[in-house]
């Protein structure tokens, strides 16, 4: 089944953006539709590259792409997000057509380990996206015989309450994760993820702090005022089928890992993604008529 006839994905692109288009424009897109990715195209509507929500957090303080900041802008965040192309942000990701069966695409995904790719027609214009969200709806059984202690990501990056703006999104990038939970005395006190922190510096009075050279006091906003309540545990000695259904029945993309009681790890769905094909004697089906994957351990 051809991937645009199957229903997987965004199509459209829920964000298309101009190349040249400035960083705000790609900002205030991303945090109004509540994705983590930019379609770029040029001039002619062909694909040129992607900004992911990460890359914006970088720009934004927390990796090397501030540097453009400080050196072309003295600092001035604001400045920078009217009057920085978003092309200087992008990478190129994994082109992949919309004439391609659905089981290439899922399996370009699960090979190159990557969160997302742009979907094209055959002149090149982007015409849809498929993430890693889509591919794991894709998964449908209860049960796979591989506990969520073989993929989960351990140690756990968590933060206290009072951990300042700046922090978190240094550590996102830096770890190249995307969630953060807020734990304190062993208690899971709520989660911070990229979206979370796209949408605090999308606000208008975030915006206008930075407008009005107040860029530290953005900065230094304590974590747990943006933090979702919304976490969701399992036991590290329980299915990752079961995990699978728990994500997919709250809507979210993760599950802090309990061990012995205790928040420990985290399971996401790109652990389930990358790690899951990799667990030896663990065979991934794909139905294409169905639309569905299934994934199980044949061999211990």
């Amino acid at each position: 089944m051809k991937v645009i006839d199957a229903g997987v994905g965004s199509f459209p692109p829920k964000v298309v953006n101009s190349s040249s288009d400035p960083i705000l424009d790609v900002l205030l897109g991303l945090a109004i539709n509540w994705v983590r990715h930019s379609v770029l195209v040029n001039v002619e509507g062909e694909l040129e590259g992607m900004v992911s929500a990460r890359d914006l957090l970088s720009f934004l303080g927390g990796g090397g792409f501030y540097s453009i900041v400080e050196d072309r802008y003295e600092g001035d965040l604001f400045h920078a997000l009217k009057n920085t192309e978003a092309k200087e942000l992008s990478y190129t990701p994994p082109r992949v057509y919309a004439q391609e069966e659905l089981a290439h695409i899922v399996s370009e995904m699960l090979e190159k380990r990557v969160g997302a790719v742009a979907v094209l027609n055959e002149e090149n214009v982007p015409v849809g996206l498929v993430s890693e969200r889509h591919i794991v709806n894709l998964f449908t059984c209860d049960y796979m015989g591989v506990k969520v202690s073989e993929i989960m990501s351990y140690p756990l990056a968590a933060v206290p309450p009072e951990t300042p703006v700046i922090d978190a999104i240094r550590m996102l990038v830096s770890r190249h994760i995307r969630r953060l939970p807020i734990i304190e005395n062993k208690e899971i006190k709520g989660m911070v993820t990229i979206k979370d922190l796209i949408a605090f510096f999308s606000k208008p009075s975030t915006l206008n702090q930075l407008k009005n050279n107040k860029r530290d006091l953005v900065w230094a906003q304590p974590l747990n005022m943006l933090a979702s309540k919304k976490v969701v545990t399992i036991d590290a000695e329980r299915d990752v089928g079961e995990a699978l259904q728990k994500m997919k029945r709250h809507g979210i993309g993760s599950l802090i890992v309990m061990v012995d009681d205790e928040p420990k790890a985290i399971v996401t769905e790109r652990d389930i993604v990358t790690k899951l094909p990799k667990i030896t004697g663990v065979e991934v089906f794909i139905d294409e008529l169905e639309k569905t994957i299934t994934a199980a351990r044949i061999i211990r």
